[in-house]
């Protein structure tokens, strides 16, 4: 080239002054705005779905679930466990419960308008007709009638709206922490919810009752009404039915919750209980997750673990329980009151049981995450400021 020197050709190009960190300090900064908004959600799914590990798991395609061991109440596995939605069925659990714990078996329930009038799975019962405990009970839990849990929580609370206040406290005092319901039968309704963790200690209740355990792991009975009618029972669980050491202890569906399960299984002298919500095959699923707690899971940590058992309290106790302040020993109530207050419930003055609050609340995780992200933005713009000054000097 004419108009180039010797020198030009063996000068290194001239580069232009950029800045080297500049691209990374940019992905830096955008993700730490991202994670304050989008951060929140997925850690929170993050950090309950517990679990051993990409794997079997997989193969569990309902939405909700989780597998305890109920003698050391050690959550071995779970998914979602702690997000409420809603129940159906398995509703009946508690209202087995809170009724056992308020009417002697062989009282006799009569079934009002309201009872004979219920949807779905049924006892046909007429106004009118009557039912000893010991019978609404078994059809509560082996063919789950909707007219017999109405009839049931009249007879114990008085009208449904009672027993459903009273079912929110006997949840308080059990230990379910994120729990709400609005009637005894689980059919959908606002406001009416619960988790798979919640879920298990409600299981875990019912096979501590000896009676219950017995109904739930039956696979008929048969009976004559104080009216006259008999009526034979036949559960219907797949599972029930089908896996190997089943012995319990509740189904559920409604259209808004799927097909639910709460199972229990007894091997080696071990019980293991799963429960799954929103599955599109329950028997199956449980049945794959009690198969690897059986066997390979049998030593899995969480982390997580239920609160110790209580037994269940009668429903007219829980409707007259005195404001929580005095069972709490509030400083501003004398303690003659307190233990006054307590004695009318035969509650305890003792501080909510160890482990019966998650580790981990939703909004926990949600202030976590919020907080993470905020502070990856604020050291993204600090750096990205440093770095610029330095780049002007």
């Amino acid at each position: 080239m004419s108009g180039s020197s010797p020198d030009a050709k063996l000068r290194p190009p001239m580069r232009t002054r950029h800045t080297p960190l500049s691209r990374p300090l940019r992905l830096f900064l955008v993700a730490g705005l991202l994670a304050t908004t989008l951060a929140p959600g997925r850690a929170a799914a993050a950090l309950d779905a517990v679990g051993p590990g990409p794997g079997w798991e997989r193969g569990v395609r309902a939405r909700y679930a989780i597998l305890v061991d109920p003698a050391t109440g050690t959550v071995l596995w779970g998914r979602r466990s702690r997000t409420p939605v809603p129940p159906a069925s398995l509703t009946k659990m508690l209202t087995a419960l809170a009724v056992r714990a308020s009417l002697d078996l062989d009282d006799v329930t009569v079934a009002s308008r309201v009872a004979a009038s219920q949807p779905a799975r049924r006892l046909a019962m007429k106004r009118g007709q009557k039912l000893t405990v010991d019978q609404a009970l078994k059809a509560l839990m082996m063919v789950s009638a909707n007219d017999v849990a109405v009839m049931l929580a009249e007879a114990a609370g008085g009208s449904v709206a009672r027993f459903s206040r009273a079912m929110d406290a006997e949840s308080e005092l059990l230990g379910l922490r994120t729990s709400s319901w609005r009637n005894p039968h689980g059919l959908d309704a606002p406001g009416h919810r619960s988790t798979a963790f919640d879920l298990a200690i409600l299981a875990r209740a019912v096979l501590e009752d000896r009676w219950l355990a017995r109904v739930v792991r039956s696979r008929h009975a048969a009976f004559r009404t104080p009216s006259g009618r008999r009526h034979s029972l036949t559960a219907r669980s797949r599972f029930l039915l089908g896996y190997r050491g089943a012995v319990g202890v509740k189904t559920g569906f409604t259209d808004d919750a799927g097909h639910c399960l709460a199972a229990a299984a007894t091997r080696g002298g071990r019980t293991l209980i799963a429960v799954v919500l929103h599955s599109p095959d329950n028997a199956a699923d449980a049945g794959r997750m009690l198969d690897w707690g059986f066997g390979r899971g049998r030593s899995a940590r969480t982390g997580l673990r239920l609160p110790p058992y209580v037994p269940a309290a009668g429903v007219a106790a829980l409707l007259t329980r005195p404001p929580r302040t005095v069972e709490r020993h509030h400083p501003t109530v004398p303690g003659a009151l307190a233990a006054a207050g307590l004695a009318r419930v035969q509650a305890t003055p003792a501080a909510p049981p160890e482990g019966s609050r998650a580790p981990w609340s939703w909004r926990d995780r949600q202030r976590l995450a919020t907080g993470a992200g905020a502070v990856a933005a604020l050291l993204a713009a600090l750096v990205l400021a440093v770095h610029r000054l330095r780049q002007r000097t």
